[in-house]
């Protein structure tokens, strides 16, 4: 009885291995095979070797899931372009499900009249495919722009060394504006430029002269500013003008000098303050610029220098020499910095250092140098200077 009972039990363990053996052999689900092939369209087709200036693509038609018309493809480069061996840069598909040929990086050549044919196949179905027929045109540029401006020291014996543009700005309506900085000393009375441009021709006027045809030959300008107060703007001021039979741009060019703010003294140590008061010292600076400065620039920021981090306590303006001045400080003349320091009774004793920093901006729609920061479409501000550091030190005392 028990032999029998023991048989029983071992054919059952063998039948439910066996149909467990059976489980582990059933075919895994693929999922859905479907392919869709909306899903492999093309919606760019960037080239790694160029940006295009324009393309135009014509979608492959599909119908009941199959292509019945290939797409096209024409990208736009411009005329200057001067190889065509090109490759296409990336794909907008999944490309676990989709691959193309050629492949993404494929060196292909699009000289004129060159059609290259784009197919593109499913992984899951290599029956299921679209093509694009992709070809590559050059395009004339209506562009207009100033492409680079500098003084060669080949042409101008007042530099030591060949001046880039500091930079060439295009701002709404077809306005613009070069700015460049030359060292302390340069002879900006007799500056030579060299220009470079896209266009089909440049003209050039200054101040309320009419515009004319930039020559061929070199041409020296007299850039020093000519202020008119009421205008706001500087009449000697030299335009550029760069056109095609469609487009013009005008440039402004704003020369001026490397550091027009030059502190008497850049380390100052003030008498000591007593604690609790407020104490305003005075230091001279020049104007060594080009363009008229701004009253009351003030600094905009302060580094603490002391070791134990004691925070600031001053705070420094730029302002005219004399009342006499006026609002606008001209080139040539002295200014004061007034130096703030502001000892309340919150303010411990002891040491206080800290580098001022002024950082004042050119202001195009007014010709001067301002510490404005608004920006819209009508004024611009151009962070042209370095920073200008005047280190200060004081004592707080009882």
């Amino acid at each position: 009885m028990n032999n029998l009972f023991k048989v029983s039990i071992f054919l059952l363990v063998g039948l439910l291995a066996g149909c467990s053996s059976d489980d582990d052999n059933t075919t895994p689900d693929q999922g859905d095979t479907t392919v869709d092939l909306n899903e492999a369209k093309l919606d760019d087709f960037k080239l790694s070797e160029v940006t295009y200036l324009d393309i135009n693509i014509d979608q492959p038609i599909i119908e009941d899931g199959v292509e019945t018309k290939p797409g096209r493809i024409v990208v736009s480069v411009s005329e200057t372009t001067d190889v065509l061996s090109l490759s296409l840069a990336s794909v907008n598909f999944d490309e676990s499900k989709f691959e193309i040929s050629p492949k993404v990086g494929e060196v292909e050549s699009f000289e004129p009249g060159t059609v290259i044919a784009y197919t593109i196949v499913s992984k899951v179905d290599p029956d299921k495919s679209i093509k694009y027929l992709v070809s590559v045109a050059k395009e004339e540029s209506t562009a207009v722009k100033i492409t680079n401006f500098k003084f060669e020291q080949s042409k101008n014996g007042s530099l030591n060394k060949d001046i880039e543009a500091k930079a060439i700005s295009e701002y709404l309506n077809n306005r613009g504006a070069i700015y460049i900085l030359v060292p302390q000393g340069t002879d900006i009375e007799n500056l030579v430029p060299t220009i470079e441009f896209e266009g089909e021709s440049l003209k050039y006027k200054q101040g309320t002269g009419d515009s004319a045809d930039y020559p061929e030959t070199d041409l020296s300008f007299d850039f020093t500013s000519s202020y008119n107060i009421q205008g706001t703007m500087n009449t000697n001021e030299l335009v550029l003008l760069v056109e095609n039979a469609v487009n013009l741009m005008r440039y402004r060019v704003i020369v001026d000098f490397e550091n027009p703010i030059e502190f008497e003294q850049t380390e100052i140590s003030t008498p000591d303050v007593t604690q609790g008061d407020t104490r305003r010292f005075s230091f001279k600076w020049t104007h060594k610029g080009n363009h008229y400065i701004e009253h009351n620039i003030k600094a905009r920021n302060y580094v603490d220098k002391t070791s134990d981090d004691k925070g600031n306590i001053f705070e420094a303006t730029l302002v005219p020499y004399n009342i006499s001045q006026g609002t606008l400080i001209k080139p040539g003349e002295e200014g004061r910095v007034i130096i703030e320091v502001k000892a309340d009774g919150t303010v411990e004793t002891g040491n206080y250092e800290v580098d001022i920093v002024f950082n004042p901006k050119y202001d195009l729609s007014r010709a001067r140098i301002n510490n404005n920061d608004l920006v819209d479409n009508t004024n611009h501000y151009e962070d042209l200077f370095d920073p200008f550091i005047l280190n200060v030190k004081t004592t707080v005392v009882k």
